[in-house]
């Protein structure tokens, strides 16, 4: 007895629509197959944009890196005194941050570049950059806080008392707390305020106990 002869009138019924649907997309694919080989290339020119697209982004990115890393390569030149080392680093790093000012590594260019003025005792300079990397779009938190401590240390050392605060204050996040405290504790060391600077040191011991600063820190209060 053949399978076919075990199978049930239902099952029958099924295979019979299945093929008769299976004929039907076939033919409807052999009278529409300009259409379908249209929708095939579409799909593959996108599959190839894509790829295109991401390998061009990847070669940007490694054309960006190398071009961050000739421009910061000028600050260690040993062909160069360090007066021309500072002077040509911060001039190829200004002109890698305005080509490429859509760009992370920019952001990291004008960090650079802002130390290099402040090793040059160019204070406004250094300041102006500081408060760019703030503004900055693409700069991360991190960045913005390390530009905000650079820009804090620049007023404390002219004395601009209340501009270094108010840079501190404007740190607001957890992780930064100690650093904070710890600048403020600083500052007010230098402003006479002994009382406060005792207080900022005591809550940066309490509030942080894991700081890298609390020895320091509670070195520092006893000698107060």
């Amino acid at each position: 007895m053949s399978d076919a002869e075990h199978m049930s009138r239902k099952e029958l019924l099924q295979q019979n629509r299945l093929e008769k649907k299976l004929y039907a997309f076939v033919d409807h694919a052999y009278r529409n197959k300009r259409l379908y080989i249209s929708a095939a290339l579409a799909v593959v020119v996108i599959i190839l944009g894509i790829l295109g697209g991401w390998k061009y982004v990847e070669s940007e990115r490694i054309n960006q890196a190398n071009l961050f890393h000739i421009a910061r390569s000028k600050l260690s030149n040993p062909a160069l005194s360090q007066k021309e080392r500072l002077s040509q680093g911060i001039t190829a790093l200004q002109e890698f941050a305005r080509s490429e000012s859509g760009s992370a590594l920019s952001v990291l260019a004008l960090m650079e570049s802002g130390e290099a003025y402040a090793r040059q005792l160019q204070y406004d300079q250094s300041i102006a950059v500081f408060q760019d990397v703030i503004e900055h779009p693409e700069a991360t938190i991190f960045l913005r806080n390390s530009a905000r401590l650079s820009l804090a240390a620049l007023y404390e050392q002219q004395k601009q008392w209340d501009d270094a605060e108010m840079i501190l204050e404007s740190i607001d996040f957890a992780s930064w707390n100690d650093v904070r405290l710890r600048a403020l504790a600083r500052i007010a060391i230098d402003k006479g305020e002994i009382e406060k600077a005792k207080k900022l040191l005591e809550k940066l011991i309490e509030t942080v106990p894991d700081s890298v600063f609390l020895q320091e820190s509670e070195i520092l209060l006893l000698t107060l």
